[in-house]
């Protein structure tokens, strides 16, 4: 019995050697454990700056954006006030050419002349009426023809004391008589609006050509004797087919009319 208790391991050793195991275990256990929660760590660490990084630079992409855009913004500003001034500067040009063309004009008239400016046009009679701004104040009488340097422009119809109202070539209503004088044909013309005006009633065996020249016929004492009217455009039989009707191309532009010249009747 003594040679038994002898043989066993005292309780106190069992315990130690059973905490030692289980201590070893633990370590066994928890190193690799450890290193995974600090990968873990790592790897959440790394995404976060990653994550950080990319929200600053998407950040600073967003800012350069907005700026390029504001300066986009500006320069298509300051694009589009060049073009205005130099747009400006162009019909400045072009309306001091065709004051210097009016005056020159004038002087080689030997009628008396009134300078005048178109104010108003109506867009429903776009190629019937236009308003000048002159009047009675300034001698403009009804019947006055208004001319510029390139061709007819119109008559005046009504006066007031300071505007006037010009019936257009363009205007079915406005008669003209004309001259070809190439060949010495007389005729009246009639405006047809955006149409050319058109010459009718020539006699059949007239030698009239496309390109023609056409002149005020001057009679009446209206309009000044030989002044530009237009431009012979095409020739044709009429309906009944015993005359012929002449398209005449304008001279004068009535989409950008702007100064123009009256010249009072001869005996006004």
């Amino acid at each position: 019995m003594a040679l038994q208790g002898h043989g066993r391991l005292p309780v106190s050793s069992e315990s130690a050697f059973e905490i030692l195991f289980v201590l070893i275990l633990i370590w066994m256990v928890a190193g690799p454990l450890s290193g995974l929660v600090l990968t873990a760590q790592t790897c959440a660490s790394g995404l976060f700056t990653k994550s950080a990084r990319q929200v600053q630079s998407t950040r600073d992409l967003a800012t350069e954006v907005l700026k390029k855009t504001s300066t986009i913004k500006d320069l298509e500003k300051r694009l589009a006030d060049t073009q205005l001034e130099l747009t400006t500067a162009r019909q400045q040009a072009k309306d001091t050419q065709r004051l210097r063309e009016l005056l020159g004009l004038r002087d080689r008239l030997d009628r008396k002349t009134i300078a005048a400016e178109i104010v108003t046009r109506s867009p429903d009679n776009w190629f019937e009426e236009v308003t000048i701004d002159k009047g009675s104040l300034d001698h403009i009488v009804k019947g006055s023809a208004v001319i510029t340097n390139r061709g007819v422009v119109g008559q005046v119809v009504s006066v007031s004391e300071k505007a006037s109202v010009v019936r257009l070539l363009t205007d079915p209503d406005q008669k003209l008589g004309v001259l070809i004088p190439r060949i010495g044909q007389p005729g009246v013309l009639t405006g047809h609006r955006r149409e050319p005006a058109v010459i009718d009633y020539i006699p059949i065996g007239t030698s009239v050509e496309t390109g023609d020249q056409v002149v005020c016929l001057g009679n009446g004492g209206i309009f000044p004797a030989g002044h530009p009217v237009g431009v012979v455009a095409g020739v044709r039989r009429d309906v009944n087919g015993t005359t012929l009707s002449v398209a005449v191309r304008l001279s004068e532009n009535y989409y950008d009319l702007s100064q123009v010249l009256v010249v009072p009747p001869e005996d006004f």
